[in-house]
């Protein structure tokens, strides 16, 4: 039988699903989550697994129905309300302007994106920093780059890709704009350049590091 995969964020409805196979395994794409539902042991069961090609492929939700299509509705429901749940339980952080995710969102992001070696070296020594802060030279040394601008970019890369998981916009993305996706991982404390300015990285996901890379 065919396999369709229809691509939908969390609220979306009336999803088409197809077997995908002749074992009776369906599959459906919905937001950051790869949905397999088929019957276990006489129950109808839907699990929710990150989308192909992320870091971590570990169970996120399931949920049981009177059949398979039953089932995923129901697991689609649950993480509607989950990222429902998550959004309003955001604080808002006034350096940066935009609401925080918590911990296990971070967690989350962090295990599916496919960051580049040297922006988790960057991450990982914002964490350690803590409350002092890093500034774009020290993160530069931290990535390995010999370049602040090279540095910078990596920095404000890794920033859109957990933003674009979470649905968090950037203030702004032009290129001389210290209010960049980067606050998406942290705060800025100016100084007279940026050079000499220290970013600091937010509390939730400090720990979020500190728990998963």
């Amino acid at each position: 039988m065919s396999k369709k995969k229809s691509k939908n964020k969390p609220g979306a409805a009336g999803t088409e699903i197809k077997p995908a196979d002749a074992a009776t395994i369906v599959e459906d794409a919905f937001g950051n989550y790869l949905i397999r539902a088929g019957r276990l042991n006489g129950d109808f069961i839907a699990r929710a697994f990150p989308a192909t090609g992320s870091r971590s492929q570990g169970l996120i939700a399931e949920a049981s129905g009177t059949s398979e299509a039953d089932a995923i509705e129901a697991l689609k429901e649950n993480l509607r309300a989950r990222s429902a749940n998550r959004t309003e339980a955001r604080r808002w952080d006034e350096r940066s302007d935009t609401s925080i995710p918590g911990k296990e969102e971070f967690i989350e992001a962090l295990r599916q994106m496919k960051l580049t070696d040297a922006q988790l070296a960057m991450l990982r020594a914002h964490a350690v920093a803590g409350d002092d802060g890093m500034t774009l030279a020290a993160l530069t040394r931290a990535s390995g780059y010999k370049s602040e601008d090279t540095a910078m970019k990596a920095l404000k890369r890794a920033g859109s890709l957990v933003g674009d998981f979470l649905g968090l916009d950037p203030r702004s993305d032009a290129a001389n704009d210290p209010r960049d996706a980067r606050e998406v991982l942290g705060y800025l404390v100016e100084a007279d350049t940026e050079t000499a300015s220290v970013w600091v990285m937010h509390t939730e996901l400090r720990n979020a590091v500190r728990s998963s890379i």
